[in-house]
């Protein structure tokens, strides 16, 4: 803007004014003053809702992984760390659509926004570093199908590459925004996650990508006011990053890579597994690109070494690199090929007072496996060396002693192992077994204590202020702490049936001031089948009640308590109990303030809700003012008992406590794993905590170390997957013996059939967790009623475990049932009672292994499903599994097949038979 210089006489306005604004994110312009001329304003076209939402989602992903990627030490600028990797590029996209300006081809050409090259059809390879980040993610958004495996071995590097391949395109997104022509494809977000959280035998790519997002970001920019996680995903927006296929069993190893192939070809993904779990597949990724990792050479790490260690201990790594540089094949060599043990290295002797040249003595480590063992062994202690102390803390930090902290550590993973699992969730920590023989006991005692304690203040406060007969208190009031306790265990039963599994996970953070997305969250979580229960559950005791309440004495009473004791607390436990995300939530720390928080609601608002529906009973029957507080208290203590005491942050705390007094797990456990975060021992994966790597946690739980792929036997045909624990049970369970050999199975087979005839006894058990629950229920009418001495109590506590029992017996004295199975050229039939189902190979296109689901309910068993063609008739609903799989037959507890009966399917199923 031009002005004039003078006094105020002087002064006249500009000739001209000339302001141009160019590609601005401005919302107002003010311009103040004289104003002669043009006024040019050149702003960038309107942004549509959903390139804002990607934009938001970038952001998100970035900060994350950012953090995460500093946390692991990974962004070394000063020396990083030289992983080379062998690169088989599949061929490039066409011209126009390359990500961005600049990218560099896989052939080795260099592709220019606006450049008219044709497209490169062949396959290339050539090498590629880590330490080059850029030309891999260049080259990956340049192709035509941006498919790309990850291949190494154990420690490689994989999950590194994976971790700052997201920060880097997380960035080119948002550098790219304002950059896009039309036609572009753009960048998209990269979204890492976890394969351990996907059935994919159950739920597809696109929906389980578009339920993470729509969990993990609930904040996005709205789109046509509904969440853009089905735009985002549906036009190819988003990058899936997806890690851990090989801890995955086969099948479902498999089934993930099928899935992959099966997705929309412009819906790109980046897959990391180890390659000797990812080569025995009988299935490919289709379309995709691979990167396979090299050994690091000894050069490249003690070049590493050197330059990320401090100057003043340069000479105490001087014999671990003259060791390298005059044996690179021995056992040091060997151990530091792989940028897993070269972070050890770092890790385990940052500490002034190690001493690395240890790591030379081939005396003391012969092998490459004492090596490895020993800098796992040395990381721990390294880990919790003293930190700069805070305040905010609860104790000093890296003040846990080495030993007892390599102990709770070598717990977990044990832990880990048992479960067959690399994800640490501390809702979980229940299922430990020294907690499950505790816990229960612990909380059942509470809460008869807490029962008893009540019923003695409040019948002290009864026999002392209250008019009342001593009749009706008999009769009624010493039933308002069972009452309130049934009406509890309703709502409970209420918010099971619509969250289903998921409602013994942590809670989202209830806010009264978002009663809006609470309830979007609610009805995220509920199918028809569910909702329709839990309305039964709500509305069928309360009309009931209702009904039977018009025809009794004071029925405004019943009613009063049947609206406030049971209707509203329902609805508000629904809004309540809605479950968070625990994925790829923030932090564990925060899923456990959340669940804290939910817990809290439910203790000051449900609680008092029931004991409020309860009092108003009291007070509208004609008792006083004190009746109506002491039916208040008994209610609301019949209510604490079933809702608050099998909380989840309930059974953490408990579980929690036994195992700290028994020494497994320390007092303050989430700031001791934020500690061995902190220390590099653990990462984050959302709301829950993995270790550092695969190889550390089966160290640390016991388990022999993984044998390199150049010494590993070659695969055998059948067999346990890699995370299965090698021991004898596990066998057993894992490998079920043949038909032949199982106790009343007849087997025939032969070139042209396989038949098999058995006597089935089945052996009920669902009626056991209700029939527990009625037990706990006359308990605790029992202790509300005082009769503790009283042999009729006790008979109807005894009672349900009797007749669960007796169930089981009569079940036993039944004939068994009969059931066979033919497989032949025609196809498969099998009978099971007086149920019977056929499938032609005509009419089936695959068969496998799936678990076994009858009427939408998981039976806990696995056994052969068939996939039909579309127009085929389908058998009884018995049969009927999901996503359009059939059963054959219910075989076994694990994801596994008798080899026989394997062996048929294949024999006969003509190609049908998928492992």
């Amino acid at each position: 803007m031009e002005t004039l210089r003078g006094g105020r006489d002087d002064w006249r306005p500009p000739s001209e004014v000339r302001n141009i604004v160019r590609d601005s994110t401005i919302e107002y312009l003010v311009q103040a003053g004289w104003i002669q001329g043009d006024l040019v304003v050149n702003l960038p076209p309107p942004r549509e809702p959903v390139d804002t939402a990607a934009e938001e989602l970038a952001r998100s992903v970035r900060a994350q992984w950012s953090a995460e990627v500093a946390a692991w030490e990974l962004g070394d600028i000063e020396g990083p760390l030289a992983v080379r990797w062998l690169a088989r590029w599949g061929t490039t996209a066409p011209t126009g659509s390359t990500a961005t300006a600049g990218s560099t081809a896989p052939a080795g050409r260099t592709a220019t926004a606006g450049s008219t090259a044709p497209a490169t059809d062949v396959t290339a390879s050539r090498p590629a570093r880590s330490d080059r980040l850029g030309d891999i993610a260049d080259t990956l958004l340049g192709l035509e199908a941006r498919r790309l495996l990850v291949l190494g071995g154990p420690g490689s590097g994989k999950s590194t590459l994976l971790a700052m391949t997201v920060v880097l395109l997380a960035a080119r997104h948002l550098g790219d925004v304002t950059r896009r022509v039309p036609g572009d494809r753009g960048v998209p977000v990269p979204l890492l996650l976890s394969l351990e959280s996907w059935d994919a035998e159950s739920v597809g790519l696109r929906d389980w990508l578009v339920a993470r997002l729509t969990e993990d970001h609930p904040g996005l920019p709205r789109v046509a006011g509904a969440h853009p996680a089905r735009r985002l995903v549906r036009d190819g927006r988003v990058l899936p990053v997806l890690d851990g296929l090989d801890e995955l069993p086969d099948h479902r190893r498999a089934a993930v890579v099928r899935e992959l192939n099966s997705a929309p070809r412009e819906l790109g993904f980046v897959l990391a597994s180890r390659t000797q779990e990812y080569r025995t597949l009988d299935v490919r990724a289709v379309g995709a690109s691979d990167i396979e990792a090299l050994p690091v050479g000894p050069r490249d790490a003690a070049v590493h070494l050197l330059r990320t260690a401090d100057r003043a201990r340069h000479e105490q790594w001087g014999p671990v690199l003259d060791e390298l540089a005059e044996h690179p094949e021995g056992p040091l060599g060997q151990a530091l090929s792989t940028p897993l043990m070269i972070w050890l290295a770092r890790r385990a002797h940052r500490p002034a007072r190690t001493d690395p040249g240890r790591l030379a003595d081939r005396a003391r480590l012969p092998t490459r496996e004492a090596v490895e063992s020993h800098l796992m062994d040395t990381v721990v202690p390294a880990a919790f060396a003293p930190r700069a102390h805070d305040s905010e803390r609860l104790h000093a930090p890296g003040q846990w002693n080495p030993a007892r902290a390599r102990g709770w550590l070598a717990f977990l993973a044990r832990e880990l192992e048992r479960h067959r699992t690399g994800e640490f969730a501390w809702w979980r920590l229940n299922r430990a077994r020294a907690a499950r023989l505790l816990a229960i006991p612990t909380l059942v005692a509470l809460c008869i204590v807490l029962a008893e304690s009540m019923m003695a203040v409040v019948t002290r406060v009864e026999d002392t202020y209250s008019d009342s007969p001593q009749l009706n208190i008999e009769m009624f009031d010493r039933n308002y702490l069972f009452g309130a306790a049934v009406m509890a265990t309703g709502i409970q039963l209420t918010t099971l049936q619509w969250y289903g599994d998921r409602f013994w996970e942590p809670r989202r953070r209830a806010n009264p001031f978002k009663a809006g997305a609470a309830l979007r969250s609610a009805t995220r979580a509920a199918s028809v089948r569910r909702a329709l229960t839990s309305l039964a559950i709500l509305v069928v005791p309360a009309a009931f009640f209702l009904l039977t309440a018009q025809g009794m004495y004071h029925s405004e009473a019943f009613t009063a308590q049947a609206v406030l004791g049971f209707v509203l607390p329902a609805l508000v436990m629904l809004v309540i109990a809605a479950p968070a995300d625990t994925v790829d939530a923030a932090t564990p720390d925060e899923l456990l303030a959340d669940e804290r928080r939910a817990g809290l609601l439910t203790l000051g608002v449900v609680a008092p809700l029931i004991g409020l529906g309860t009092g108003a009973h009291s007070l509208l029957t004609g008792h006083g003012t004190v009746d109506f507080w002491v039916a208040f208290a008994k209610g609301m203590t019949g209510a604490v008992i079933v809702l608050v005491a099998v909380s989840p942050w309930c059974l953490w705390v408990v579980s929690k406590a036994w195992l700290a007094v028994l020494g497994r797990v320390p007092w303050s456990l989430m700031e001791f794993l934020r500690d061995a975060y902190g220390g590099g021992l653990l990462q984050r994966y959302g709301g829950t905590y993995r270790f550092r790597h695969l190889r550390l946690q089966e160290h640390l739980a016991g388990r022999p170390a993984t044998v390199p792929a150049a010494a590993r036997p070659p695969a055998a045909p059948t067999g346990a997957g890699p995370r299965h624990r090698p021991d004898r049970l596990s066998g057993l369970l894992d490998r079920p013996p043949p038909l032949h050999e199982l106790r009343g199975y007849t087997v025939v087979s032969n070139d042209h059939e396989y038949v098999v005839d058995a006597r089935d006894r089945r052996l009920p058990l669902g009626h056991w967790p209700l029939c527990g629950l009625f037990m706990v229920l006359s308990a605790v009418r029992m202790a509300a009623t005082g009769n503790w001495d009283n042999a009729m109590g006790w008979s109807s506590v005894l009672f349900w475990p009797g007749f669960a029992l007796s169930v089981n017996v009569f079940a036993l004295l039944l004939p068994k049932m009969r059931m066979t199975l033919r497989i032949d050229h025609w196809g498969i039939t099998v009978s099971k009672g007086r149920h019977r189902a056929a499938y032609a190979w005509d009419d089936v296109l695959a068969v496998r292994v799936r678990q076994v689901y009858v009427r939408g309910r998981n039976q806990r068993v696995y056994g052969p499903h068939v996939r039909l063609r579309p127009g085929a008739v389908e058998p009884p609903r018995l049969f009927r599994g999901r996503d359009g799989w059939f059963l054959v037959m219910a075989l076994h507890v694990r994801e596994a097949m008798p080899p026989d009966l394997a062996d048929a399917f294949a024999r006969l199923s003509g190609g049908r038979w998928q492992t």
